[in-house]
């Protein structure tokens, strides 16, 4: 079989009797002009979805999976079964039939959906452990459950379930009395101190969905030994609110298989490549990192709602490049009408593909990205929403963890960061949003103050405080200052530095920047303050960015609308210099990229070097790279791996000394990336693993 390092597996809608005597010529035609190495048939997708399929129905799907199986074995491709529904995506005006005896799914109002089903219900899973076992009898690569595998989001439910009566007992009972909905409700969400209703809640969500799972993952193995079981996934800061253990999750459905996941990519539509790097770095990383390492990546290729006019064929390519940190198998591609409509050959995505393919091959041959990840550590917990605490108690959406805001913005403001999943480190800077610190205890945290460098936002300096912990930064209290209320409108460099040219240099912070927090640090504090928040009057209201005692950076905003974008406002290239400056300051033992927003750096440490992938997310071009290193760790060459060029392979490049750091005179055009591969001081010459 055809086993290339990177693997396309494109997503095949056919409409069985309608177009499949023309769809299936085509698509073996696209396997060869677009390099695919799998295919993903769907089955009972999307607009032509007839709700929960009957068996009968399915037969239809798997003799025509059957004849695609051997065309394909031919060519030395495999094949995937996209099953498009498991619990049901939403009811969009359709019903259970009436033999299915399915247990509906009952949202946080109360309201039972049409054709949404509950994952606890036992006739429904035998119907889908059926269902997934006949597919497996044809022996495919991997049999995808879909993402509408989760509580969250099927329409036109609130929010989600389940508060079914069978869940409302489960509930009942580890509590140790009758429950309403309401009161269970009011407690999950109870403001403050969680309540011990939340546990509940999510301890019966996670165990629903492993109940699924293993209907599913078992029925799978019994009739196939080889055939692997990947999950679509959403995002995690949602599926953090209906409890997600996601190693487990993903062990109970591989069934002793190696574990599979189709990882969420945040663009649908196009939109600006800065805004999807965010999305990107805030998401589809975060998740990454909380799935068992061993795990086979393809993320989620889609122009939803498919043609040229969502998604142009650059800014697809620009997917695919900005893809490979995450550490990939290869990727879901998936671009065409699930109508039935057929390839659409006029759109020329297959060309761009097969044009890519080569780069993709390159990098993952190499295992760049397999090699330990430098940077700042952004903390993180998959377990957030068990001890995170809500601020009114009326919505689901206040169990969403907000603790990526600094994998966003470091990025894009050219500094590399890895994602952490524990505090116990040692000689890193660290870097804390939202409420991620309640998931440790006092002990922990007092060791992650005195042997790291902190960074903390206002939402973890205020959260420290309520543990009663704000000494550990320096802090003695805290109040937020609102956005837009007068209280400030911009922030001034106060600590008499010249940044990008100006003295006592200012950035705005109204409209769309966030709320702030007004910190009063303690008696006694070193107090290195880089900038101050000022109202329209000129007068000083607060402290901006501090430094506190040479080993915590206040970063006083916070308090934001989303957990999955960065406010506009707060990204500025006075602000990036006033960053930068602090953390050269904090010995940072990795470079920076100078200037040039969204010049994104995600850094690897290699034996014998370091490994910089540099992703343009400007739609302008960048010039040269300016790295700054601390002293005397700077490197005088680089090997130097193009996307743009037309052979996938190195080329050597002199870096000239631009005071600690390096000017490397490579060009990075927008939404293309490049390969740095640099050795270590004193290992000038050698050539990387």
């Amino acid at each position: 079989m055809k086993k290339d390092p990177f693997q396309y597996i494109f997503r095949f809608c056919c409409d069985p009797g309608f177009n499949d005597a023309e769809e299936i010529p085509a698509l073996l035609r696209y396997v060869d002009e677009a390099d695919i190495d799998d295919v993903a048939v769907f089955a009972n997708v999307e607009e032509i979805n007839t709700g929960h399929m009957s068996f009968d129905e399915q037969d239809v799907y798997l003799a025509m999976m059957r004849k695609i199986s051997a065309l394909l074995a031919e060519k030395g491709v495999t094949m995937s079964v996209n099953q498009w529904h498991s619990v049901m995506h939403a009811d969009l005006g359709k019903t259970l039939r009436p033999e299915q005896n399915f247990r509906p799914m009952v949202d946080v109002e109360g309201n039972e959906a049409k054709l949404c089903v509950c994952p606890l219900c036992g006739e429904w899973q035998k119907y889908i452990a059926r269902l997934y076992a006949r597919y497996a009898e044809l022996e495919p690569s991997i049999l995808w459950v879909e993402d509408d595998f989760r509580l969250h989001n099927h329409e036109p439910l609130a929010w989600g379930g389940c508060f079914c009566d069978e869940h409302m007992k489960l509930y009942s009972a580890r509590a140790g009395k009758p429950l309403t909905r309401e009161e269970f409700l009011a407690g999950v969400l109870c403001p403050g101190e969680p309540h011990p209703y939340r546990k509940i809640w999510l301890d019966v969500s996670r165990e629903t969905m492993l109940s699924a799972a293993g209907a599913i993952g078992q029925a799978v193995r019994a009739a196939s030994k080889q055939a692997k079981v990947g999950l679509m996934s959403s995002a995690p800061h949602i599926h953090a609110a209906e409890g997600r253990d996601w190693h487990a999750l993903l062990h109970t459905l591989a069934a002793g298989r190696p574990p599979v996941d189709r990882v969420h990519l945040p663009g649908y539509q196009e939109n600006s490549p800065s805004n999807y790097l965010h999305g990107f770095n805030m998401v589809s990383m975060l998740t990454r990192v909380m799935l068992p390492s061993e795990t086979e990546v393809y993320p989620e290729l889609e122009n939803f709602p498919f043609s040229l006019f969502s998604k142009s064929r650059r800014f697809t390519r620009f997917q695919l490049l900005s893809a490979l940190p995450l550490d990939l198998a290869g990727i879901t591609i998936d671009l065409y009408d699930l109508n039935g409509n057929g390839i659409v050959w006029e759109d020329g995505y297959q060309q761009m593909l097969h044009r890519t393919k080569p780069y993709l091959n390159a990098l993952s041959r190499s295992g760049v990205f397999k090699e330990e990840r430098l940077g700042v550590r952004v903390l993180y917990s998959p377990c957030s929403s068990y001890t995170l605490h809500t601020r009114e108690g009326s919505s689901m959406e206040e169990l969403y963890p907000q603790e990526a805001f600094f994998a966003g913005l470091l990025p894009a403001m050219g500094v590399p960061y890895a994602y952490a999943g524990s505090p116990e480190l040692t000689g890193q800077i660290v870097a804390a949003s939202g409420q991620v610190l309640r998931n440790w205890d006092a002990g922990t945290l007092a060791r992650l103050f005195a042997n790291n460098f902190v960074i903390l936002n206002g939402d973890a300096a205020r959260t420290l405080c309520e543990m009663g912990l704000g000494r550990l930064a320096g802090i003695e209290s805290v109040r937020w200052l609102r956005q837009n209320d007068g209280g400030y409108a911009y922030e001034q460099v106060t600590n008499g530095k010249t940044y990008r040219g100006r003295k006592n240099a200012r950035a705005s912070a109204i409209v769309s920047c966030s709320d702030a927090l007004d910190v009063t640090y303690a008696q006694g504090a070193q107090v290195n303050e880089y900038t101050a928040l000022y109202d329209s009057f000129r007068r000083r209201t607060a402290h901006g960015q501090v430094v506190v005692d040479g080993r915590v950076l206040v970063y006083p905003f916070g308090n934001f609308e989303s957990s999955v974008s960065i406010p506009p406002m707060l990204l500025n290239s006075m602000r990036q210099a006033v960053l930068h400056d602090v953390l050269r300051t904090a010995g940072a033992p990795f470079p920076l990229v100078c200037g040039a927003p969204y010049l994104e750096p995600y850094c690897f440490v290699r034996d014998g070097g370091l490994d910089v992938y540099l992703v343009n997310g400007s739609t302008d071009d960048a010039d040269a790279v300016e790295l700054a290193f601390s002293a005397g760790t700077a490197p005088e060459s680089a090997e130097v791996w193009r996307s743009y060029v037309e052979q996938a392979a190195p080329q050597a490049a002199v870096c000239e000394a631009v005071g600690t750091g390096v000017r490397v005179p490579v060009d990075v055009p927008s939404m293309e990336a490049v390969l740095l591969r640099m050795p270590a001081p004193g290992a000038e010459g050698e050539t990387p693993a």
